[in-house]
């Protein structure tokens, strides 16, 4: 036996110290990050206005000009005395309609206004809800309707597609939502503010609403807190060695955990100048690494493979990217390869969750390419992980899979009006049960084996299948569906779905993709199809949906 000592427990006098001290076996699944990180109690807003004081000259947000967008406003730079100030009247406005502890939400792409609205919502004491832009009338409504938001801020035109139109049609069955504001309208809404002062914000308190899926496939709103978000963007940057005033490239969505915490706090904690790409372009991304001399990105595999493929990649300067952090999928060792030769760069890998308030785990500069291919790097500073049998909960040895707990000062408060849900996913004692299978190396690093529920990853995205099944079996001519993952060496996964038909119907693919496309975003709808007599089942009535995986496999 040996003693170990874990972070962030809370039942006694140790616990709330920060520690306790267990007996385990000595190749039990449990491990610890460092404990001699700092726990910033901050909200975002004072973080904020920190890093100002510190730095108020240097650059803190700078978005390139997007020639491809009519709507461009050309290259923008904001200093981090600037993006205090701009937060503040931000705030100022968001106040001048609503109160703290309102719910607002976000409907739109990447932009300065979007980065804007979260740190003046931070300041305001609003709670701000993300929505994914690509998301359609039935998953709008049920994300705006789950978080009673009173506002919402848009694209009135996104992709081609009227959001303006869908909102409209939803403002009957909406009645929370009082307040719709274009993004088009920015500077008539900043025009109009409160002169009361901003509130007091606490750490504790509720910062951002992001929604996440479970096996049950209904979203579920998870309320990640000021102190979770701070820390764990603060942690993330100390696990990756970002230094002080480094460049960061932000290429993910801002309603994603990813893009909203991870980089563009993460570069706010470290000092940091974030770039923020609210588009991914191949050719653009490289211009912009060479351009503002790139210090550290994220991106999913397919993103490094655009990259890779580019014909500028032999003509512009990279020599200035250290790290590409890749998340959302398994990284093959022949891309790690490929990063290294072409750019120069290393490759980490990370692995985070929503209810998490971002990482959870990383592989660090320095481990070898077994390592990021095959891991996700062990957990960060402050927090404890541990692989528990799925059937009793018992904490198993290192090698056997089971699910993939974790415990640290950035876990979610809750699922938003969803106690049985909440108490389902979060222990008494701060364990969060991930739904996610794996073992612990040797190393002490995690390998991933699977899930426990059925989710896809398509290109980092995850798509969860009841979402989709649920809509399809909707359709008049749909009586049974089931929704599966197909493994695609450019993506990782493909959505395919195995359908059965209605009594004296039959089922159109090609008409039914259009149908889905106008209620679901584009990446969900299912790409691979198969109409049967019947799915399925074991014993008990559930789809066995790994033999419509292996057949629908062996047919491509």
């Amino acid at each position: 036996m040996r003693t170990f000592l874990l972070a962030g427990a809370t039942k006694d006098a140790d616990r709330e110290r920060g520690r306790v001290t267990l007996s385990i076996s000595p190749d039990a699944a449990i491990a610890a990050g460092a404990t001699d990180a700092p726990l910033l109690d901050l909200s975002v807003g004072e973080l904020l206005a920190r890093q100002a004081h510190r730095f108020p000259t240097r650059a803190a947000l700078i978005v390139p000009a997007d020639a491809s967008s009519e709507a461009s406003h050309g290259e923008r730079r904001w200093t981090y005395e600037e993006l205090d100030q701009e937060a503040r009247t931000t705030a100022a406005a968001l106040l001048a309609r609503f109160a703290p502890g309102d719910r607002v939400a976000t409907w739109a792409c990447g932009s300065a206004e979007i980065l804007l609205l979260q740190l003046g919502a931070a300041l305001a004491g609003v709670t701000l809800v993300t929505i994914n832009p690509g998301n359609r009338s039935l998953e709008v409504e049920y994300t705006l309707a789950t978080s009673r938001a009173r506002g919402l801020f848009l694209d009135r035109i996104y992709r081609g597609l009227d959001n303006q139109v869908v909102i409209e049609a939803l403002r009957e069955v909406l009645p929370a939502l009082e307040i719709v504001t274009y993004l088009d309208e920015w500077d008539a809404f900043r025009a109009q503010h409160s002169e009361e002062p901003l509130p007091q914000v606490l750490p504790s308190d509720p910062a951002l609403i992001l929604f996440t899926s479970g096996s049950s496939g209904k979203p579920k709103a998870a309320m990640l807190s000021h102190r979770g978000i701070v820390n764990n963007a603060a942690l993330t940057a100390r696990h990756l060695e970002a230094g002080e005033g480094a460049v960061w490239l932000n290429l993910l969505p801002m309603f994603h955990v990813g893009g909203s915490v991870t980089m563009t706090l993460g570069a706010l904690a470290s000092g940091g100048t974030q770039v923020l790409q609210p588009q991914f372009e191949a050719a653009a991304v490289l211009e912009a690494i060479a351009r503002y001399r790139v210090e550290l990105t994220m991106a999913v595999p397919t993103m490094l493979v655009a990259m890779l493929e580019c014909p500028e990649i032999a003509t512009v300067d990279l020599s200035s990217l250290k790290l590409i952090v890749a998340g959302g999928s398994a990284v093959a060792p022949d891309l790690i390869r490929r990063v290294r030769e072409s750019i120069g760069a290393e490759v980490a890998s990370l692995m985070g969750q929503t209810e998490a308030s971002g990482a959870m785990f990383s592989t660090r500069r320095g481990d070898t390419d077994e390592q990021v291919s095959n891991s996700v790097g062990g957990p960060l500073a402050l927090s404890e992980v541990k692989i528990v049998d799925t059937q009793d909960g018992r904490v198993l040895s290192r090698g056997e899979p089971g699910e993939i707990c974790i415990r640290s000062p950035s876990t979610m408060l809750c699922y938003f009006e969803m106690p049985e849900r909440t108490a389902e996913a979060l222990e008494r004692d701060g364990w969060l049960h991930t739904g996610d299978i794996g073992r612990m190396r040797d190393d002490g690093y995690i390998q991933i084996t699977g899930r426990k529920s059925d989710m896809i990853i398509r290109g980092g995205e995850n798509i969860y299948p009841r979402e989709i099944e649920d809509v399809l079996v909707s359709h008049e001519d749909v009586a049974q569906a089931a929704v599966y993952g197909l493994p695609d060496e450019r993506w990782g996964e493909q959505v395919a779905a195995a359908l059965v038909p209605r009594a004296g119907r039959n089922i159109d693919t090609d008409a039914l993709t259009e149908w889905l496309r106008a209620r679901i975003a584009r990446h969900r709808v299912p790409r691979f199809w198969q109409v049967l007599d019947a799915l399925p089942l074991n014993a008990s009535g559930k789809v066995q949906k790994f033999i419509l995986r292996d057949e629908h496999t062996q047919k491509l």
